[in-house]
């Protein structure tokens, strides 16, 4: 065999390969004796034709399979051979075969790009504050004092106002003859909410119990519910109850029905511990993002295009999964998707160079996972969704998340690694 490698770039080879006559020949001779094993050729018995007249009758087919064989045979002999570190299969193109000659082809491919990255210790980042402030602990009892009120009737005769909850029975025509109706008894509206469609507060605005309002309601074509996108519905709503909600007082009182508090400033203290815990955690997080970001920035190298492209698709995957869990069609979207691919890719870029820089200093460092790490990440992620340890492997096992498992693992230990060697300076306050 002959194997001529052709440096395009870094990242991009081509491999020009001739296979000699003689071992194509064996090739061929051999798928056609396998072949003619099962052939059944007009004139003789199954099984029975001869090796040549098969090899004529059957030449596409055999040809095809000889390939099959000999192109990815011949092309990881030679990748072998340079101990070659390719990203994935080889784009086979310019294929020359004729009887009796040998066979040539080109393999298109990339490896994966040489690092010589030495400024991962002392990165500059610039400390992340994690201090809470009052006003955050205030926000968070103002918070807890919304979650914990209750609706109540009104007591006096007056009609509905902003900021009101009225419970109302209601049934919705739709314009298409034969169409059941949309309907629903004793549904709570809050009046002005941030999801209360506004011709519903519009119209229920100065309402009295037992009134009874129509109106029509047009939803926009991209609206998460089909049945009613791009529908203009008839509505007939009578107001039953209304609603106003008692927000308690910030005490004694109230800490003490939230939890084994006997004070207010008990609670005060405990919500003040959970936000530093969040914040403390959030913080290194963005430093360790900091950090990436710094070697991103200050290190230049090609990067393989078919792995920006596999990250690319991943991003846009997650996104449109992402939009199907809120109930939204994407195709229905006015989006300009062009758009939106351009811009996945410019990160789809940088996370693919990110975790060739984490591969590379964890290669230099040494940092290796044990199995004891992968089975205490296991064991959390059993915790979290409440299923067997045994089940979760099992599935982790079958999906090839093992893998993907252990290189969070190793780069998380990576993280850390630059982390603790970084040049953090001090936030001024």
């Amino acid at each position: 065999m002959k194997a001529e490698l052709v440096d395009i770039s870094e990242c991009k080879k081509n491999f020009e390969i001739e296979v000699p006559q003689d071992i194509v020949d064996v090739e061929i001779t051999h798928i056609a004796q396998e072949i003619a094993r099962r052939a059944r050729v007009p004139g003789f018995r199954p099984g029975k034709a001869p090796i040549g007249i098969v090899k004529t009758r059957y030449r596409d087919e055999i040809v095809s399979e000889m390939m099959q064989h000999l192109l990815p045979k011949y092309f990881g002999e030679a990748v072998e051979e340079r101990k070659l570190d390719i990203v994935e299969a080889p784009h086979f193109e310019g294929i020359d075969y004729a009887s009796g000659q040998p066979l040539r082809f080109k393999a298109a491919f990339e490896v994966y790009p040489h690092l010589n990255i030495t400024n991962y210790i002392d990165i500059p980042v610039e400390e992340i504050s994690s201090k809470v402030e009052e006003s955050e602990i205030d926000a968070s009892l103002k918070k807890l004092q919304e979650e914990t009120a209750e609706l109540s009737p009104v007591e006096e005769d007056r009609p509905v106002k902003e900021g009101d909850f009225a419970e109302i029975s209601f049934t919705g025509t739709l314009p298409e003859p034969g169409q059941p109706p949309v309907s629903a008894e004793k549904a709570v509206c809050e009046i002005g909410g941030r999801t209360t469609l506004k011709e519903f507060t519009e119209n229920l605005l100065g309402t009295k119990v037992n009134d009874e309002k129509t109106f029509s309601v047009s939803y926009r074509d991209n609206y998460p519910e089909k049945r009613l996108a791009g529908k203009t519905v008839q509505y007939t709503v009578k107001v039953e109850v209304i609603k106003q909600k008692d927000i308690p007082e910030i005490n004694d009182e109230f800490a003490e029905r939230l939890g084994d508090y006997k004070t207010i400033e008990e609670l005060r203290a405990k919500i003040r511990q959970d936000l530093e815990k969040h914040k403390t955690e959030h913080a290194q997080e963005q430093m360790r993002e900091k950090l990436l970001e710094w070697l991103e920035d200050n290190n230049e190298f090609e990067l393989p295009e078919s792995l920006v492209e596999r990250q690319l698709q991943i991003r846009v995957q997650r996104l449109l999964r992402d939009l199907s869990r809120q109930g939204i069609n994407p195709q229905r979207l006015d989006v300009d998707w062009g758009k939106i691919r351009e811009d996945q890719q410019q990160q789809a870029i940088r996370d693919v160079k990110g975790s060739l820089i984490l591969e590379h200093v964890a290669d230099q460092e040494n940092i290796r996972v044990t199995d004891e790490e992968v089975d205490g990440e296991i064991e959390k992620i059993s915790a979290e969704t409440r299923r067997p340890k045994e089940k979760v492997t099992e599935v982790l096992t079958r999906e090839a998340g093992l893998d993907r498992l252990k290189t969070q693992i190793r780069n998380k230990k990576t993280l850390d690694f630059l982390q603790e060697r970084a040049r953090i300076r001090a936030v001024a306050t």
